[in-house]
């Protein structure tokens, strides 16, 4: 595969093992309901601020392989934005570009090594917290797009690399050419599937889909080989057989699972079997197992229809309510009209797809960076501090909307005014979600202007104007377009129905090739809050001074969590008991301790064996001395280890 070479790569490769490990050290909580409860919240959103590279290596203990989205927003390195490498890396060649604002094209011929030199350690240090199937999505400009692919081509080599180009505004001119767009470029696993995408789609479809799944078969699905009986008079599910697997668990069936034969005679009397075979007569599996087969019939996913196929086995084809659907219809979002005649099978309303690919380009309005400008200016009006075109939070909702789950925890590293925190909360408002945010954020704005603008989004803002929100849009297409009268009336429905929810609503009208009705909300006072809670830190001191030793002043409590995470890289919950103060915890039959005294040598021997409970196969103690011989040590299944020579430094 080829690689990107440039100034410093050799000594940047590793960097992120370099950085001193710093504690955060936690400053307020704060708390939409009760603001002035200061105290930890425990909510597991977090503000940091301090240099997002040793943020990073700070968040390890806790989060190293748990984080499962990753969005960043990093300088563009576009020569206008007076960004200054400040990475202490210990090389001449780059020790002398330190404190010095990177300069522009055609003055500055070290530029792109020093962008590569500044996102490769913080790269490296955000794939180690992601979790297997974890998600990162960088926006950036087209000054750094090509170092950026071959850089995370090369950092995430077994993973999909792919750039989306985004309009996000509506010109800008420079040396005859008019710059509409940027980019995202998304990281994600060779099998990733994205979440449905409200802003794509929007074309009439069947909600019930085919059962069958041709991309597997009974060998490698055996669990989903199975026949499902129909009452051919009715047309209605009786019951469904046993799957393959069930046939050898139970010693039925005893052959090759490629020998198996589906079997149209083992249907009972006044039934037809029907297997999982394509329309094209191949044999295959069904999606969903037996017992939510007959689930999903009793609730109505599940219909049965005449197969139209000349020539198939099966009588009847059978199809499915994906879950995305299932979802929609509990939100109300589709409607359920009634059952079909003497079965369960629900009747459905008009459905409409939603984007279930993630679309190279986006062009929509609410994604201008103008957005973002007038979305900072609302919550922080008072605020002198520019931007240079914020994201708009539209933007962000639908980027976490495409790889974030509801209870996913969300990390922006380079948090700026704190758009990623509003977009969390905004989506996790529109679907219920439980998901957490942590930000980063080094300048001296992150109190000031990023937590400060989640604060006001989470306890409401003064606020005296109007938002808009499309409550009615239908795509215009050939097809429908003859329905023209039937849209309008959906229309007008549809502002009936809301009619109480909004100060004013547009007449049907056409805009960007859609019909939609807008609805507006006038707020004359008072923005409500989205609710929520976080908590704000500092980067404390380095747990280890330059010589080595503990840098005691960091606290007892740090000092465990760091040893336990080095020794399992598990994040320590357990506090200090008074029976037993040196024990951090058990784990898979393995006790750990930390036998240490602020100011006080400690020495584990005969006399002080009594800090270890006898309650594991194999104990790991840290002390500052040992008195007791190896030989007596292997025998007592102690491991010893010395503070601070052999505590780990990662």
């Amino acid at each position: 595969m080829p690689t990107l070479n440039w100034i410093g790569k050799d000594k940047v490769i590793n960097h992120h093992t370099e950085v001193p490990f710093r504690v955060l050290e936690h400053k307020y909580g704060f708390r939409g309901d009760n603001p002035n409860d200061t105290s930890e919240t425990h909510s597991g959103n977090k503000i940091i601020h301090g240099d997002n590279l040793e943020a990073l290596k700070a968040l390890l203990p806790e989060y190293e392989g748990k984080i499962d989205c990753v969005y960043i927003d990093p300088p563009y390195n576009t020569g206008n934005e007076g960004w200054v490498y400040n990475d202490n890396v210990n090389d001449p060649h780059i020790r002398k570009w330190l404190g010095e604002v990177v300069g522009i094209e055609g003055e500055d011929l070290t530029r792109h090594d020093k962008w590569a030199c500044m996102i490769v350690p913080r790269l490296r240090l955000i794939e180690r917290l992601m979790s297997r199937n974890a998600s990162l999505v960088i926006s950036i400009s087209y000054h750094e797009l090509h170092t950026l692919l071959c850089i995370c081509r090369e950092i995430f080599s077994n993973k999909q690399v792919i750039p989306v180009t985004v309009q996000t505004s509506g010109g800008k001119p420079s040396g005859g050419f008019n710059y509409l767009h940027e980019y995202l470029v998304f990281i994600v696993n060779k099998d990733f599937e994205p979440n449905l995408l409200d802003f794509c789609g929007g074309t009439p479809r069947r909600p019930f889909e085919g059962l069958t799944l041709s991309t597997f078969n009974k060998i490698n699905r055996p669990n989903q080989a199975y026949p499902i009986f129909i009452d051919p008079i009715s047309e209605s599910l009786v019951g469904v057989g046993k799957s393959l697997q069930d046939l050898i668990d139970e010693g039925i069936y005893k052959g090759k699972k490629e020998d198996f034969v589906y079997d149209y005679s083992i249907a009972p009397k006044g039934t037809i079997a029907v297997w999982p075979i394509t329309s094209k007569g191949k044999e295959c599996v069904w999606r969903q197992i037996p017992s939510r087969v007959k689930n999903d019939w009793e609730k109505g996913y599940i219909k049965v229809i005449k197969n139209k196929v000349d020539g198939h086995p099966n009588s009847f084809s059978i199809q499915y309510l994906p879950e995305g659907l299932i979802k929609k219809i509990n939100k109300g979002l589709l409607e359920a009209i009634g059952r079909e005649e003497g079965k369960p099978t629900l009747i459905l309303g008009d459905n409409e797809t939603e984007g279930s690919s993630i679309p190279t380009i986006w062009t929509e309005k609410d994604f201008y960076t103008v957005k973002g400008t007038n979305a900072l200016k609302e919550i922080l009006p008072e605020s002198d501090k520019k931007f240079d075109y914020p994201k708009a939070p539209e933007l962000i909702v639908s980027v976490l909307q495409a790889i974030s789950k509801e209870d996913d925890i969300i990390l922006d590293s380079f948090a700026g005014s704190g758009t990623t925190g509003q977009a969390v909360l905004m989506l996790n408002n529109q679907d219920e979600g439980n998901r957490k945010f942590i930000l980063v954020e080094m300048m001296n704005y992150a109190d000031t202007i990023t937590a400060e603008r989640v604060k006001r989004v989470i306890g409401g803002y003064s606020y005296d104007g109007e938002i808009k929100e499309e409550i009615f849009s239908k795509k215009l297409t050939f097809k429908n377009i003859a329905q023209g009268a039937s849209l309008i009336e959906q229309a007008e429905k549809t502002i009936e129905e809301n009619r109480n929810k909004y100060d004013k609503i547009s007449k049907p009208q056409i805009t960007d090739n859609c019909l939609k009705v807008i609805g507006t909300k006038v707020y004359k006072e008072r923005m409500e809050g989205l609710g929520g809670a976080f908590d704000y830190y500092e980067l404390g001191e380095p747990l280890f001074k330059t010589d080595g030793n503990i840098n005691e002043s960091v606290g007892v409590e740090k000092m465990r969590e760091y040893i336990y995470y080095t020794e399992t890289h598990e994040h320590l919950t357990r506090k200090q008991e008074k029976d037993y103060p040196y024990l951090l915890e058990y784990l898979n039959g393995t006790g750990y301790f930390f036998y240490y005294k602020p100011n006080e040598m400690t020495t584990l021997s005969h006399d002080t064996l009594n800090i270890v409970p006898k309650k594991a196969d194999h104990y790991v103690i840290y002390a500052d001395v040992c008195s007791i011989s190896s030989e007596q040590l292997a025998q007592m299944n102690i491991t010893f280890k010395k503070i601070p020579r052999d505590i780990n430094r990662f």
